[in-house]
């Protein structure tokens, strides 16, 4: 199991997003800026879930009511 915080798990998607365009999170020192971009992040990651758990529960529902 993983043994990071949910903030810790947020900055790590953040940093994997800002690296790939040539960025890192470790560049930008606004706390207004960062906590923008945490606040974006995590609610993309809390859609996810989301989204998931609700697919996961569409496919049990259809074969126990099958």
């Amino acid at each position: 199991m993983n043994n990071e915080t949910p903030e810790q798990r947020i900055d790590a998607a953040l940093d994997s997003v800002l690296r790939a365009s040539g960025s890192r999170l470790a560049n930008y020192t606004m706390q207004k800026r960062l906590d923008d971009m945490r606040k974006a992040m995590k609610k993309i990651m809390s859609d996810s879930y989301i989204a998931g758990s609700k697919d996961t529960f569409d496919i049990y529902y259809d074969r126990i009511m099958k």
